[in-house]
């Protein structure tokens, strides 16, 4: 049979209570593993243990303001720490600043194009797609 390394910073189902290691050699214990959402919150109160605020603020994911894996409550993040959405824009328009300096093309117009492809609006006239950039780095999109 084919052998499967599971690394241990994955979330797959099939992980176990005790595990071997073969990247590091190593038996591992995950003692949680088997425990529901609820089990952790319950153990959080329980033993009165700090939590991020954002918990509070009604957040199940905590992460990077503006993750692609957040999905749409990135609209959430961005509108209550706007300060991020300009830092995101601020450097989408950097980034078209050396893409022009350096005689590059994209259909992206303005930083605000770019935030809302990041943001997965598709309404976006003039999105760049992949086929797109493999073209402009290929050189035969002239």
């Amino acid at each position: 049979p084919e052998k499967k390394i599971i690394l241990n910073n994955d979330n797959d189902e099939n992980r176990r209570l005790f595990e071997s290691c073969a990247l590091k050699g190593k038996r591992i214990c995950n003692p949680i593993v088997d425990w529901t959402d609820r089990d952790v919150w319950d153990y959080i109160r329980s033993e009165r243990l700090p939590m991020n605020p954002l918990y509070e603020m009604g957040f199940y994911r905590v992460g990077c303001i503006g993750c692609p894996m957040a999905g749409k409550t990135r609209w959430k993040e961005f509108a209550l720490f706007p300060t991020y959405r300009h830092a995101y824009t601020k450097a989408f328009g950097r980034m078209l600043e050396v893409i022009h300096r350096d005689g590059g093309r994209t259909k992206w117009r303005t930083a605000e194009d770019v935030f809302a492809w990041w943001m997965e609006d598709f309404q976006v006239e003039g999105q760049m797609s992949l086929e797109d950039f493999e073209e402009w780095r290929s050189g035969n999109g002239e």
